[in-house]
């Protein structure tokens, strides 16, 4: 086609010049932005980083000195350090290996009023007087700023510092011992910490810096830098790490992206500029879009958008097919239905976008187990199908069952960060199970929900019974609602709390009790669950505190224990509601201690975080319960402010059967004591275990050996009677 000369300048002018104009404005504004927040990012990182460290020296100090302080206050050491001579054997096993053993203190001292040391142990062994010495100036001028005395009571005051120990960084604290005779300054202990490379280690993996160490002379330009500094403003060394650059990492990203979104930008504009040229489209083009627009339709009805399985419509036909499809005896038909574990908790961390990412993933992996004539499907979110029909049997089923949770347990790489789920798979079989395709769905939707109820991350194959579990559930938990509705059947029974005594009631425990009119007794371990399915376990949980604030104002003296619900724990205006029904019941948040277990704490901990500080802010007291069955208990208990752990009743049925229970015991109770909280034990049933838990120094204890759950008109007579004692 033939063009003038005045229609091409025309199209120059008015079409191309604005065009490239544009792009290349746009894309200087985009590279000065993106050169602008890669800047800008790393330098927050670099001050963030700065305070993360600050942060964490600071807190390093605080636990050496609440460690030294949790055996300074310990009165058996004081007296036994007034006895002449002294118990070197004793003082080894109570003093040097606790502290370096538990702790990782390398050098522990015990001084007198002048100095001079009367126990000396460094790096797991006795040391004579002389290797005191280069500690003397640097503890002699500790000494003289004793002046903080304990905050949880005790004669004594205690210090600590950074200083400079034969030319090496060292954390140093001083704590007066507190002998129980008036005499708490007489003697002092003395320990160290220094910073070598596993007190950085451990540092590093605190505050999640990388290549810690410590640089005693000019800082390298290249790593970030924090100035050690005594409390006397005199300069120690530095602490230097491998600064992370968050800019520069997401420009190494967005770069080679930018590049590719700026080439195909340009390449959508050259083709833009192509179809300005036409004039018209052919005839054949437009057919063969419109063939094409008919065949994607055709698609997306049947197959799901995001992984481009078959969707619900197509498994159901498909199904339908296999179970057609019955004829000789040796065929069957297997239907899997699949559900992800933890992927709330990933669109929550990542995004909706990465949660879009693992399930192409997942469809990716599991396409990639089955053979071609099976059919995976997707039926919406995350629930996943799995047809596999012919001459197949159980045990084959069962082993692509363990196939497919061994994959999905193995890493996802999301965003960069590597990332773990899990799957729960319900497995129906025909012609056994079912005959037809809303039975076989139903019972697989029946074995799944088994699967998920027994743990998850495993597998379920229906069996007659669980029909028989499920009617017997729907038909309490249908019952479970009528009683809650009517205030029918259902009571709140109290369980005492008692000092180490055994003869003192300082407290009640709350706890729901059922009485079904047919069933009898049901256990709370049972319709608990129920309430949580059906959405009760809020009312429920809102009537118990009612009645508890109710009771408690009849006992001022006595604490009120709660029980919370996780799922309780994580609703909406779960702290103002609370805070509304002990104002309208007219008692104080102080008297009220709320319990809560690990799986209130283990899918959000930023939010429990809040929510708890939240409740104490309010005045509520927070107990720990069952503390000990998690696996990361102790990092619960670094992490969250509570005000007590409750020892979990299977530790204390240990005593005297398990080896090493009571050591256990004493480890934990010193290190709640270390932290300033209440210990109490829980499931005492026997003097024995009394009289163990009260030598371990736990604070409360509770169990059969004092009373079972009584109704609140027992109340009385309970607080009445004789303790065990």
């Amino acid at each position: 086609m033939k063009i003038s000369d005045s229609f091409r300048s025309h199209f120059i002018r008015e079409v191309l010049v604005p065009l490239v104009l544009v792009l290349f404005i746009t894309f200087i504004a985009a590279t000065f932005t993106v050169w602008w927040a890669t800047a800008k990012t790393n330098r927050d990182a670099a001050a963030a980083q700065q305070q993360i460290i600050a942060t964490a020296l600071t807190q390093s100090l605080a636990d050496i000195v609440k460690q030294n302080r949790s055996l300074a206050l310990w009165q058996p050491l004081g007296r036994r350090l007034t006895r002449a001579p002294q118990d070197t054997i004793w003082l080894n096993q109570n003093v040097g290996t606790w502290l370096s053993t538990m702790f990782g203190h390398q050098l522990i001292y015990i001084v007198d009023e002048r100095n001079q040391p009367i126990y000396r142990w460094e790096w797991g062994q006795n040391v004579p007087p002389s290797r005191f010495e280069p500690l003397r100036q640097a503890v002699s001028a500790l000494s003289a700023r004793l002046k903080s005395p304990f905050p949880n009571g005790g004669e004594g005051a205690e210090a600590v510092d950074f200083t400079l120990i034969n030319q090496r960084p060292a954390a140093l604290a001083i704590s007066t011992i507190d002998s129980g005779y008036g005499e708490g300054g007489r003697f002092r202990l003395v320990s160290v910490k220094y910073l070598d490379e596993s007190y950085l280690a451990s540092l590093s993996q605190r505050s999640l810096l990388r290549d810690l160490h410590y640089a005693d002379g000019s800082p390298q330009r290249k790593e970030a830098n924090y100035l050690l500094l005594n409390a006397a403003g005199e300069s120690l060394g530095y602490i230097s790490w491998r600064p992370a650059a968050p800019g520069s990492q997401m420009f190494q990203v967005i770069g080679p992206v930018g590049l590719a979104m700026v080439l195909i930008i340009t390449l959508i504009c050259v083709l833009m500029i192509r179809r300005l040229w036409l004039s018209s489209l052919r005839l054949s083009q437009s057919l063969l879009q419109l063939s094409a627009s008919e065949a994607q339709a055709q698609h997306l009805a049947f197959h799901d958008v995001l992984t481009g399985l078959p969707n619900r419509a197509l498994v159901e036909e498909r199904l339908t097919q296999a179970l057609g499809r019955l004829m000789r005896n040796e065929e069957r038909v297997a239907l899997l239905l699949l559900d992800l574990d933890r992927f709330k908790l990933v669109n929550d961390t990542y995004g909706h976008h990465a949660g879009d990412e693992l399930i192409i993933d997942v469809g990716h992996r599991l396409s990639e187990l089955v053979r071609e004539n099976d059919t995976v499907g997707r039926l919406g979110g995350d629930e996943f199908v799995i047809i596999v029909e012919g001459a197949i049997s159980l045990h084959d089923i069962q082993l692509l069952c363990e196939r497919v949770i061994a994959s999905l347990a193995r890493p996802f790489t999301l965003l960069g960060s590597e990332t773990w789920i899990g799957v729960s798979i319900g497995v129906a079989m025909a012609p056994q199970d079912a005959g037809d395709r809303l039975e076989m769905m139903r019972k697989a939707d029946i074995a799944l929900y088994e699967a998920k109820s027994q743990g998850r991350g495993q597998y379920r194959v229906f069996d007659g019974s669980m029909d028989e579990q499920v009617k017997t559930r729907q038909q309490i938990a249908a019952d479970l609602r009528v009683a809650l509705q009517q205030k029918r059947d259902l009571a709140v029974y109290y369980q005492p709390l008692m000092d180490i005594t055994g003869k003192n009631v300082v407290g009640l425990e709350a706890l729901m009790r059922w009485r079904h009119p047919v069933r009898g007794v049901i256990s709370p371990g049972e319709f608990i669950p129920l309430a949580e399915e059906m959405g009760l376990i809020i009312q429920i949980g809102e009537w118990v505190l009612r009645e508890a604030c109710r009771v408690s104002l009849a006992w001022p003296d006595l604490s009120m224990a709660i029980n919370v619900s996780p799922l309780q724990f994580r609703s909406a205006g779960f702290v103002e509601r609370f805070t509304a029904i002990v104002k309208e019941e007219q008692t104080l948040p102080s008297r009220i201690e709320l319990e809560i277990t690990e799986g209130v704490l283990i899918e959000d901990e930023k939010g429990a975080q809040e929510i708890m500080s939240a409740l104490r802010e309010a005045g509520f007291r927070i107990a720990l319960d069952d503390f000990g069955t998690g696996y990361s208990s102790l990092n619960y208990l670094s992490h969250f402010s509570v005000d007590k752990i409750k020892i979990d009743r299977s530790f204390t049925q240990s005593l005297g059967v398990t080896e090493n229970s009571t050591a256990i015991i004493e480890s934990v109770v010193r290190l709640g004591q270390a932290m300033g909280l209440t210990v109490t034990a829980e499931g005492v049933e026997t003097s024995g275990q009394m009289a163990a838990l009260a030598e371990a120094g736990c604070n409360q204890l509770q169990g059969f050996l004092f009373s079972q759950a009584v109704a609140e008109e027992e109340i009385a007579t309970l607080l009445a009677q004789p303790k065990a004692g």
